[in-house]
C-alpha cells in the first residue's frame, strides 16, 4: 500500500502541478512574516502596479520586481501582520531581470538570503502573502542556469498558485533563494537568485543610471561619504525637483554632520527665493557640521551666488559683505586658498577690481594654481582698463597651463583671447584662437559664433573665409534675418548679385522691415540692370532710415 501511495505521489509530481504540502519546516513559515504586498502609484496619484516582495533583514532592506516601480512617484508596502510602511529609497534595480532592492522607514520582519543556490531537481517552497496562516506551497526546481559566474537562474515549470508575482521561494531552511516571475511567453515560472538581488548596492553614480531616473522613488544614499557626496551633487542634475528634495533629506539624515546636505537643501529654497528658510538650513550646517569651515564657506558662496544672480530681489540679512566674511571664518578655521578664490570674486563682484586683481594673481602661486585665476585676473585689468597687452597676456598664461593637444576645457580660453586680439587689430592672430576653439568644441558650436568668426575675417579680409561661416551661420538659424543681410552684403562685396538678392529676400520674407536688406536688394538690382526697380528699393531703405541709402541714390540715379 505505500509503495503504491508512493508511485502515485510520484507520477502526480511529474504532471507539473504543484502541491500545497501538508506539512512544512517551521524555518519556512516563519518566513511568511517577512513577505508583504508592494503597491505603487503614478504621478497623478492613480494606481500603477500591484506585487509582492519580502524583507530580507530588519532595517527594512527589501526585494521585489523592478516593473511595480518603474516609472512610479510613490509605493508602499504592507506586512503580513498588516503594518503598513513606505518605500523611502531604492538601492539596485535590474531591467533585463526585473528584480529590484530597496528600503522602506522602520524596523521589519525578515528572513535571511541563501549563501548558495538549489540544484536542479530540488524540491523548495513558494510563500505566498497572507495576514492569517501561512500559505506555502510546495514546488520543484527544473531547470538552473548560472550567470555572471555564481548566481543562479531557477526555471520551474510547475503551475503555480495565481498572485504570486514575486513572492520568495525559500529553501527547506527557510532561506530566500529567489522570488518567482511569471514568463511572458510561456507558462514557466522562473526566478533569479536572491543573492544577486541583495548584492547591489548604491554608488555615487546610481543617480545617473537611466533605468532608476525613471522613478520617482530616490536612490538611496552611499554608505561611503565622498560616494554619497557624489550621488548628492549628481542627483542635483535630475529635472525632477521632488524626487532631488527626498534625495537632500536621505543625505542630511544620514550624514547629519556634513554639511553639504543642509548646503543642497539651501540652495533649493534659495532657487525660489526663500531665503529665510536657506538661512534656517545654513543655520543648521553650522551647529551640526563637524567640519565648520565647511559650513561657514558653503554659507558664503550661498549668499555669494545670490547676490550675483539674484541682486534685484531684497533681502538684507544677505550682503557681500557676509559673504566675504563668512568665507574668512572658513579660512581662519583650515587656511584653504580655495576660501580666498571666493573672496577674491566677491570684491570683484563689489567692483574693488585692483583688491581683485592682487588676490587673483596671489592665488596663481598657491596649489590652485589654475587657467580660471589668470582667466579672472584678464578680466580685472579690462574694468581697470589697462593696456590690451596685459589683458592677453594674463589670456596667453591661462592658455600656457594646458598641455598639448587641449583639452575641451581650455576652449573658453582661446575664445576670450581671440575677442581681445580682434579688438587690437590682430586679425589673424584672433582667426587662428577662433579656428582653435572650434576644433575644440567638435562642431557643436552655434550660429552667432560662425557670425562672429565671419565679421573677424571680414576686418582680415579674409572674405571667401567669411562667406562660408556666414552660410553656416544661415544654416544653423536659417529664421535670423541679420544672418541673411550679412550673407547678401558680403555676396555684394563678392560681386555675386543674384545670389545677394536672393539673400535680401530672404531676410525681407522673415523681417520685412528691414531697411538694410532694401538697400542690398535695390544695389544688386542696378549691379544686374535693374536701375529703376533698385532706386527704388533704396528709396524704401531711406524712408525706414536707413544712413546709407540717401549716398548711394545720389550716386545711382
Amino acid at each position: 500500500m505505500r509503495q503504491y501511495l508512493r508511485t502515485a505521489l510520484l507520477a502526480f509530481l511529474a504532471t507539473g502541478i504543484s502541491i500545497v504540502a501538508p506539512a512544512q519546516p517551521a524555518a519556512v513559515k516563519n518566513a511568511a512574516k517577512a513577505v508583504f504586498t508592494l503597491t505603487s502609484f503614478k504621478p497623478d496619484g492613480t494606481l500603477l502596479a500591484s506585487s509582492h516582495g519580502v524583507f530580507v533583514d530588519t532595517e527594512g532592506t527589501a526585494i521585489s520586481d523592478w516593473s511595480s516601480l518603474d516609472g512610479a512617484s510613490k509605493a508602499v508596502v504592507v506586512d503580513a501582520s498588516g503594518k503598513r510602511f513606505d518605500v523611502e529609497s531604492i538601492i539596485g534595480a535590474n531591467e533585463i531581470y526585473n528584480v529590484v532592492k530597496f528600503r522602506v522607514a522602520g524596523k521589519t520582519s525578515s528572513v535571511p538570503v541563501a549563501p548558495t543556490g538549489v540544484a536542479e531537481g530540488s524540491m523548495v517552497y513558494l510563500v505566498n502573502y497572507s495576514v492569517k496562516k501561512a500559505e506555502v506551497t510546495e514546488t520543484r526546481i527544473d531547470k538552473v542556469e548560472t550567470f555572471m559566474d555564481k548566481y543562479s537562474y531557477y526555471v520551474i515549470k510547475s503551475v503555480l498558485p495565481d498572485n504570486t508575482l514575486s513572492c520568495p521561494l525559500v529553501n527547506s531552511s527557510g532561506q530566500v533563494i529567489g522570488l518567482v516571475q511569471h514568463s511572458q511567453y510561456t507558462s514557466d515560472n522562473h526566478s533569479t537568485d536572491a543573492l544577486y538581488i541583495t548584492d547591489m548596492q548604491s554608488t555615487g553614480f546610481s543617480a545617473t543610471d537611466p533605468v532608476l531616473r525613471r522613478t520617482g522613488i530616490p536612490i538611496s544614499i552611499p554608505d561611503d561619504e565622498d560616494q554619497a557626496r557624489l550621488a548628492l551633487m549628481l542627483s542635483g542634475q535630475n529635472t525632477d525637483t521632488v524626487k532631488y528634495e527626498k534625495t537632500v533629506d536621505l543625505f542630511i539624515r544620514k550624514f547629519p554632520t556634513l554639511s553639504d546636505g543642509y548646503y543642497a537643501r539651501a540652495q533649493r529654497h534659495s532657487a525660489i527665493n526663500d531665503f529665510d528658510a536657506a538661512t534656517h538650513d545654513m543655520e543648521d550646517a553650522l551647529k551640526n557640521a563637524t567640519a565648520k569651515n565647511e559650513a561657514h564657506f558653503d554659507y558664503a558662496r550661498l549668499i555669494y551666488h545670490k547676490e550675483v544672480y539674484k541682486h534685484y530681489i531684497p533681502y538684507p540679512s544677505w550682503s557681500l559683505d557676509l559673504a566675504y566674511d563668512e568665507a574668512q571664518k572658513a579660512y581662519d578655521i583650515t587656511p584653504q586658498p580655495l576660501y580666498q578664490h571666493l573672496q577674491a570674486q566677491i570684491l570683484y563682484t563689489k567692483e574693488q577690481y585692483q583688491e581683485a586683481y592682487d588676490r587673483f594673481m596671489a592665488l596663481t602661486h598657491t596649489e590652485i594654481r589654475n587657467p580660471e585665476l589668470y582667466y579672472e585676473a584678464a578680466q580685472c585689468k579690462k574694468k581697470l582698463e589697462a593696456p590690451a597687452t596685459e589683458t592677453i597676456a594674463l589670456l596667453d598664461s591661462a592658455i600656457s597651463q594646458f598641455s598639448k593637444p587641449y583639452p575641451e576645457n581650455a576652449a573658453a580660453y582661446f575664445y576670450a583671447r581671440a575677442g581681445e586680439l580682434e579688438e587690437v587689430g590682430e586679425y589673424r592672430k584672433a582667426m587662428m584662437d577662433y579656428n582653435q576653439y572650434d576644433t575644440l568644441m567638435q562642431g557643436r558650436l552655434p550660429a552667432d559664433f560662425f557670425y562672429r568668426r565671419e565679421q573677424c575675417e571680414l576686418k582680415g579680409r579674409l572674405f571667401q573665409q567669411a562667406l562660408v561661416d556666414i552660410e553656416i551661420a544661415t544654416r544653423l538659424a536659417p529664421r535670423e534675418p541679420l544672418y541673411w543681410a550679412e550673407k547678401g552684403s558680403l555676396l555684394l562685396r563678392l560681386n555675386m548679385h543674384k545670389e545677394a538678392l536672393t539673400s535680401a529676400e530672404c531676410c525681407l520674407l522673415l523681417e520685412p522691415e528691414n531697411s538694410d536688406a532694401y538697400l542690398i536688394k535695390g544695389l544688386a538690382q542696378i549691379q544686374m540692370g535693374e536701375k529703376k526697380t533698385g532706386l527704388e528699393n533704396l528709396r524704401k531703405a531711406q524712408e525706414m532710415g536707413n544712413e546709407q541709402a540717401a549716398a548711394l541714390i545720389d550716386k545711382y540715379k
